[in-house]
C-alpha cells in the first residue's frame, strides 16, 4: 500500500471491527487487511493497546463536544446522545470508550467535559469525580440498547434524572 499512515491503519482497524468485532482487531489482521507485513504497521503503532487507543480517539472525534458558550446541561446532554449514536452504530466500541483516555480527540472531550461541569458551578474535585460517574450512567443507559433493547425514550428518561441529579448536588 503506497499510502500507508496512521489513518489509514486505523480506518483499516475499525473497518475490520466493523466487519467482524472487536476481537478480530490484531495487528496481523489489520496489515493483512491493507496488504503489508504486521511490521510494516509498527512505524504508526507500537503494540495493539496503542492500535486501539487509536481506534478509541477515532471515535472521539466522532462525539459532539458541548460549546462553551452554550448552557452546560445542553452541551453535556448532547455529548452523551452523539455517545449513544456512536455506540449504537458500532455495538463493538464500547469496551474502547473504558480505556483510558489518549490521544487529541479523547483529551479535546475529556476537557469539554469538565469545561462544562466547572461552568455549571461544580468545585474541581467534584468535576473529575462526576467525569467518571457520567460516563459509567451514560454507557449504563446504552447497554439495555446494546443487547437489542432499542429504546431512545428511556435513554432520554435517563438522562432527565441525570440532570435533575446534577441540579440538586449543585444546589446543595
Amino acid at each position: 500500500m503506497a499510502n500507508l499512515d496512521l489513518e489509514a491503519v486505523v480506518d483499516a482497524a475499525v473497518s475490520l471491527a466493523d466487519d467482524a468485532g472487536l476481537d478480530a482487531v490484531s495487528v496481523r489482521r489489520v496489515a493483512a487487511r491493507l496488504g503489508v507485513t504486521p511490521m510494516a504497521l509498527y512505524r504508526y503503532i507500537e503494540s495493539k493497546d496503542d492500535l486501539l487507543d487509536a481506534m478509541a480517539d477515532r471515535l472521539y472525534e466522532g462525539l459532539a463536544l458541548p460549546d462553551t458558550d452554550a448552557e452546560w446541561w445542553h452541551g453535556l446532554a448532547e455529548l452523551a446522545r452523539s455517545t449513544r449514536r456512536v455506540l449504537l452504530a458500532r455495538p463493538w466500541s464500547a469496551p474502547l470508550f473504558a480505556r483510558p483516555l489518549r490521544g487529541l480527540n479523547a483529551h479535546a472531550v475529556d476537557e469539554a467535559l469538565q469545561g462544562a461541569l466547572r461552568n455549571a458551578g461544580f468545585s474541581e474535585a467534584e468535576t473529575r469525580e462526576l467525569h467518571d460517574q457520567l460516563s459509567n450512567m451514560v454507557f449504563a443507559l446504552v447497554v439495555p440498547e446494546l443487547h437489542g433493547k432499542r429504546n431512545r425514550a428511556a435513554f432520554e428518561r435517563g438522562l432527565e434524572l441525570l440532570h435533575a441529579g446534577l441540579e440538586a448536588r449543585l444546589d446543595a
